[in-house]
């Protein structure tokens, strides 16, 4: 079985406040993008993991404590062999390990029919990591609250992203202990009719752009290049920049590239309702 596991993009992202537990209420709009890794299952005796590409492999890999975690709550008997091929690059903030997890729990809900309801699905997702419920969920696009497992469906709002990747990486543990957050933000009654581009936010740019000077370089060229908006995806380190058409975003990444040519590029375009972001074969 072969399954796409798309990246997403945080449209929005607003941090709410820490919780007693340490971690953070946040308010975020996720958007579900034409990028993917791919992940083979196999049924087999034990778990094992194959990896081509940058990610590590072993238990130190998501897409494998998903697996562990699946047979542990499913208690049946049978294994699997995960070929895992990243094209996502970790580390950026477009969720890759959280979509292989993902991907990781429907093969493995398909190759073990029976054992596990979606709603377990979607609590162990949330064990593994708080984007995973949005990539088990059918949306393309969701307003997310909580820690991010709270999902709301929203209308897609359709664009052409170019996704810039720069050199460096952005720890989020990291970043979420540099965040200075002095009292508690009230959460917005956000709503698909307020949407627009002018009005998106990322509560982790005032940081990331000063630890980070090339992050805020590349920030303003996607705006000078002419994009709706630019902002970070999560707290990075990868940006996108919104653009009408694909031959607009595409002219983009030409003049980009000579500047930054340490930096990676992707065109892409949002996933839609109904786009079939999941088994391929």
């Amino acid at each position: 079985m072969k399954l796409l596991a798309p990246a997403k993009l945080n449209l929005f992202l607003r941090i709410l406040g820490r919780r007693p537990d340490g971690y953070h209420d946040l308010q975020t709009l996720f958007q579900k993008i034409t990028l993917f890794d791919e992940v083979e299952l196999f049924k087999a005796t034990g778990i094992a993991l194959e990896v081509e590409g940058e990610a590590p492999g072993g238990r130190e890999n998501l897409c494998f404590r998903a697996a562990e975690l699946f047979f542990r709550e499913a208690a049946v008997e049978g294994g699997v062999f995960i070929r895992l091929r990243k094209r996502i690059p970790p580390g950026t903030g477009l969720g890759g390990a959280s979509s292989d997890a993902a991907a990781v729990l429907q093969g493995l809900s398909r190759l073990y029919p029976g054992h596990l309801s979606p709603e377990a699905l979607y609590r162990m997702g949330v064990r593994l990591g708080a984007d995973v419920p949005f990539f088990l969920s059918p949306y393309a696009t969701a307003l997310g609250e909580g820690l991010g497992e709270r999902l709301t469906p929203w209308p897609t709002p359709h664009a052409w992203y170019v996704v810039a990747v720069p050199s460096f990486r952005v720890s989020t543990a990291w970043a979420y202990a540099q965040l200075k957050l002095t009292k508690r933000k009230r959460p917005l009654n956000y709503a698909p009719e307020n949407f627009y581009w002018e009005s998106l936010v990322n509560d982790f740019e005032a940081l990331i752009f000063e630890a980070y000077p090339e992050a805020a370089e590349l920030a303003e060229a996607l705006k000078a290049a002419g994009a709706l908006a630019a902002h970070l995806t999560g707290s990075g380190s990868a940006l996108f920049g919104a653009f009408r058409e694909r031959a607009e975003a595409e002219r983009a990444v030409e003049k980009l590239a000579q500047r930054f040519p340490e930096a990676r590029f992707f065109v892409v375009t949002n996933l839609k309702e109904g786009d079939p972001c999941s088994s391929i074969t």
